[in-house]
């Protein structure tokens, strides 16, 4: 999942113990199911998914009956999606069911869970979509819309190279002697229409080679949080400064302890994989309100745009571009004084010579 999904799925769970397992009850108060709804429409992504959930009440402990699967789904829904396009219906999109499986341990049901989707020819950028839930435990029909955020105006437009450290070896101060230089580069981007919330994750990829002749795919994964946008007009400059020093940090902490530090014998540095994820402002305002209190005020207004339920139906769009590492930020991970030990390596003869250049024989390669 996506980082904004996997939040807001979060939250949406953390909605549902609040709502779903408060005590403080008349017991003998007739039972009404309430639909708890989460989806976000995205373009960027083939297939769309769709929570449907409902309410519970029990009459004993409910975070047991959170453990029964039926007691969070309604027995028979049917759902569609309505594409208009100025005021005029374009497309309907009936969803399927799909058990998903595969899911963290909680105190809900982990061995599968049901979800909703469907799979769109494309989703048009300037129309709206509305969502319709009957259900036969429903008196009414559940709604709620969204607008897509203009996928065509958020790009990064660019491969760019990352510079992040100049290593010791290849920088001396007549005063200082031997030392590294750190820098903190920038990613830009413009705003899309319609979106509101930017979150920015770094991807840093290698190759783990192991004495037992396992070769693997790795990556490190580091969240650079969360920016809002003035407006939600679009072509606002946005932009992210990313802290050399920290990244290496970063780097250290995560590999601090790995369990089969053993077994490898080297790690070959890939590149970098930037992913900038929009979500629209309902979604900004559901993550704002559910976000942990800070101050000394804990209680928060409740938000949600589905008529006749709670939760949220928003929008999001997604775009990565890759990017490389210069030589100076190569032979900090391969040598440098927090990530020496960590066993990086460049299999780039272009750049494992350019670095023995600079810094009069330095070998960063992989043997």
């Amino acid at each position: 999942m996506k980082t904004l999904f996997k939040k807001i799925y979060f939250i949406l769970f953390i909605s549902i113990i609040s709502f779903s397992c408060n005590t403080d009850f008349d017991i003998n108060a007739p039972y009404k199911a309430i639909p708890i709804v989460y989806s976000l429409l995205d373009q960027s992504l083939d297939t769309q998914f769709v929570k449907i959930n409902k309410s519970f009440i029990g009459s004993g402990n409910n975070t047991e009956y959170a453990g029964i699967n039926d007691s969070v789904l309604f027995k028979n829904i049917s759902a569609r999606i309505q594409e208009t396009l100025n005021g005029n219906l374009t497309n309907t999109y009936y969803l399927d069911e799909l058990w998903a499986s595969n899911i963290d341990n909680g105190i809900f049901y982990s061995d599968s869970q049901k979800i909703y989707y469907f799979v769109p020819n494309s989703l048009n950028d300037d129309a709206k979509y509305k969502l319709l839930i009957d259900a036969s435990e429903l008196d009414q029909t559940i709604s709620a819309e969204t607008e897509l955020i203009d996928g065509s105006q958020l790009d990064f437009n660019y491969l760019f190279k990352l510079n992040l450290g100049l290593n010791g070896l290849q920088f001396a101060d007549v005063n200082l002697g031997t030392i590294d230089v750190y820098y903190d580069p920038q990613v830009k981007w413009k705003t899309a229409a319609r979106g509101k919330r930017y979150e920015l994750l770094m991807n840093f990829k290698y190759k783990e080679y192991t004495t037992i002749g396992t070769i693997n795919n790795k990556s490190i994964s580091w969240n650079l949080s969360a920016q809002k946008s003035i407006n939600t007009d679009g072509g606002e400059d946005m932009y992210k400064n990313i802290s050399g020093e920290a990244f290496y940090e970063m780097i250290v902490s995560k590999l601090d302890g790995y369990a089969n530090e053993a077994l490898v014998t080297k790690r070959v540095i890939e590149g970098v994989e930037f992913i900038l994820s929009c979500g629209n402002e309902d979604l900004n305002t559901y993550m704002e309100i559910n976000e942990p209190a800070t101050g000394v005020v804990t209680e928060r207004p409740s938000y949600t745009n589905i008529e006749g339920g709670i939760g949220i139906f928003g929008s999001k769009y997604q775009v990565s571009t890759s990017g490389y590492f210069s030589d100076g930020s190569i032979l900090e991970l391969c040598a440098g004084p927090l990530t020496a030990g960590l066993k990086f390596c460049s299999d780039s003869s272009n750049q494992i010579t350019s670095i023995s250049n600079l810094t009069g024989g330095v070998d960063v390669g992989c043997q």
